[in-house]
């Protein structure tokens, strides 16, 4: 079973297309979207509209010609910490018409004795939409410089207290503890928005980790049979790798820039099968270092 792997494809139809057009060269069976998939480059009190216009004539009619040339290949995705919750009742009529799987706090059945999970909400940031924001865990305290905050209501844009919103809501922590006991780990790929902290995976431009600890201690913990992550998009052009490995655990971010970056692998081996659409192809995981971007975002 071949596998296509991307994330933060953020709203735009050109990476989507390229998406499409190379589930159609590589023949496909599993599209996995991780997150962050509708417009943000717009003034934020207009997002909601965007977003919801986005879905209904861009992305409905884009996936359901794809699912109707090819009825057998599957898309799996999830919202990221950029899209406005409020619009998922569109994704949801989505799901239920057959042309989307949606995965977060949900494990489906992938293929033979493998299971997909999925976890769209990162540790909190300094930016303003908390719909897909969490504590990551009881110690993380709220970032220093963060923006006004807000969540996604029928009535529109809230503002809310970051520290008395989130510490009544479950942590990322929490969240995994209950998610993971819904499958074996050890056969499961779990497509979680955010990366595990203090990899390859989660360096912002100036080197700093921005992941989550809580991410990284459930893969520790739990040693799941993959990892799929995104959220930090320059992640890979500033360590120089997309994978990485914690105890016997491949995890790997993507990225994402102006050309479209993916990783495709088979689903029965992906440390041996595994290339990126930008910094390699057919290469195994093993001691790889990935080419900088010639067009970084």
């Amino acid at each position: 079973m071949k596998v296509i792997y991307t994330s933060d494809l953020h709203g735009d139809t050109y990476l989507y297309q390229r998406l499409l057009d190379l589930s159609g060269r590589e023949k496909a069976d599993v599209l996995i979207i991780g997150g962050d998939i509708l417009p943000k480059k717009y003034e934020f009190m207009r997002l909601v509209k965007i977003q919801r216009n986005f879905i209904e004539n861009e992305l409905f009619p884009l996936f359901s010609s794809f699912r109707a040339e090819n009825p057998e290949a599957q898309i799996y995705l999830m919202m990221g910490n950029d899209d406005f919750a409020i619009n998922m009742d569109l994704l949801e009529e989505m799901d239920e018409g057959g042309i989307i799987k949606l995965i977060h706090n949900r494990v489906h059945h992938l293929y033979d004795e493998f299971f997909v999970a999925g976890y769209g909400c990162v540790p909190l940031t300094i930016f303003s939409l908390k719909d897909w924001e969490r504590f990551d865990d009881k110690e993380q305290q709220v970032p220093d410089g963060s923006f006004g905050a807000y969540i996604s209501t029928d009535e529109g844009l809230m503002r809310i207290d970051v520290e008395k919103w989130g510490r009544a809501r479950p942590t990322v922590e929490e969240d995994l503890r209950e998610l993971v006991s819904r499958s074996d780990p050890q056969r499961t790929i779990y497509v979680m928005h955010a990366p595990p902290y203090g990899t390859s995976l989660d360096k912002l431009y100036n080197g700093y980790p921005a992941g989550s600890r809580a991410i990284r201690r459930f893969i520790l913990d739990h040693q799941p049979y993959l990892t799929l992550h995104g959220h930090i998009h320059e992640s890979p052009r500033v360590s120089g790798r997309y994978t990485d490995t914690i105890g016997s655990t491949i995890s790997v971010n993507p990225g994402q820039g102006v050309n479209f970056h993916a990783a495709i692998f088979e689903l029965s081996d992906p440390r041996r099968t595994m290339w990126h659409t930008i910094f390699d192809k057919n290469v195994s995981t093993t001691s790889r270092i990935v080419k900088k971007d010639p067009n970084p975002r």
